[in-house]
């Protein structure tokens, strides 16, 4: 698998706003909350014409955080999403890798189970719709 991903900037927040729209219709990310995670920490997309998916990380010296990835709702299902977590591994490939999931997000667990995501814990009424988060981590690379 391709490891290929870009980094995204500033100039990119149309995009992005845009993107986050169609993936969390509802709960997006306000242009405020985007551009402070451009501004601190980093953004992914896969280098295409027009982006499918899209990562939001934070990095630390030993871990990287997921806050979010999303796959436009027209191209999920496709192996987006999952590319893009490999070329996130592959980006990364010292570093452990966690992430939350809301637990009746089927698709997006299963896909993470599958790339090597072990459930750590849940953390009930963790959503503001009272929903229960799973807590997921995946190793590093050895």
């Amino acid at each position: 698998m391709s490891h290929e991903i870009r980094a995204l900037s500033e100039e990119d927040l149309p995009l992005l706003q845009e993107m986050e729209t169609y993936c969390f219709p509802g709960e997006e990310w306000t242009q405020k909350m985007l551009l402070s995670h451009l501004e601190y920490h980093q953004a992914f997309v896969r280098p295409q014409e027009t982006p499918k998916t899209y990562a939001l990380v934070c990095e630390t010296p030993w871990e990287v955080e997921i806050f979010r990835i999303a796959t436009l709702p027209d191209y999920r299902k496709q192996g987006e999403g999952k590319k893009l977590l490999f070329s996130l591994f592959q980006t990364y490939p010292t570093k452990d890798f966690f992430l939350e999931v809301k637990e009746n997000n089927i698709p997006a667990i299963q896909l993470y189970e599958t790339s090597g995501f072990q459930i750590l814990e849940k953390r009930k009424n963790y959503y503001p719709d009272g929903s229960t988060a799973i807590i997921m981590k995946r190793n590093k690379e050895l």
